[in-house]
């Protein structure tokens, strides 16, 4: 038995942690707007209109709120609030770093558009390959979103076990591509965004575990039991 409470424990009637779980679902939120684009132009083939606006100033606004996040956490424990408010801490501090690692991995995903492909990658449809798993990871999103800011415990689980079985598959998925007779620029980028798929679902993951794990086991969910 771990000595820390649930998520649902920490945040029970607690103002200052509901204001964080909401910081933490409006970077979520941005996330999968940048998302949402980002697959829109590397995946399906549309043109990167306004991808500063869309793209960048998105990824900034959630690099903004992590530091309101830190800030606040730092400013609430300096003043003198109870030990119980530590672990609630140690839980956004956790996740709020999963939230702006998103957001790096759909500018790498973006990146491949810029860096990788060019006209003979239109003979490539991604969508047949990747197509499902998109879909699967916009999915993710709203229901992380709903999972953390609801502490709903049921539907944490099911993101997981979703995570973990969508990950298995994209593991398979890098090795068919491997030894397909597709070209190697086309490879390149569709292993890529397997590897960036596989990256963004586990940071989604691990904001779920902190809704069924105790803090000191948070991301571990996978982990056997001692």
């Amino acid at each position: 038995m771990s000595m820390f409470k649930s998520i649902r424990d920490l945040f029970s009637g607690n103002d200052w942690s509901q204001e964080m779980v909401d910081q933490v679902c409006h970077m979520l939120f941005i996330g999968s707007k940048m998302f949402n684009y980002t697959t829109g132009v590397v995946i399906d083939g549309k043109e990167a209109k306004d991808f500063q606006t869309l793209l960048y100033d998105r990824d900034r606004r959630i690099n903004i709120s992590e530091r309101e996040v830190r800030r606040s956490i730092v400013k609430h424990l300096s003043m003198g609030s109870n030990q119980g408010d530590v672990p609630s801490a140690l839980v956004f501090m956790n996740v709020i770093k999963d939230a702006e690692r998103i957001g790096d991995y759909v500018k790498n995903l973006y990146d491949i558009s810029n860096n990788l492909m060019d006209e003979s990658c239109e003979k490539c449809s991604f969508g047949d390959y990747v197509g499902s798993y998109t879909e699967t990871i916009k999915g993710l999103f709203p229901e992380t979103i709903t999972a953390f800011g609801e502490s709903d415990e049921d539907k944490a689980k099911e993101i997981i076990s979703s995570v973990r079985d969508l990950n298995k598959n994209l593991e398979n998925k890098i090795i068919e591509l491997t030894s397909s007779d597709l070209s190697s620029r086309d490879i390149v980028c569709l292993v890529l965004i397997c590897r960036f798929y596989k990256r963004i679902a586990a940071h989604l993951s691990n904001i779920a575990t902190s809704v069924v794990m105790p803090v000191d086991l948070m991301d571990f969910f996978d982990e056997p039991k001692k």
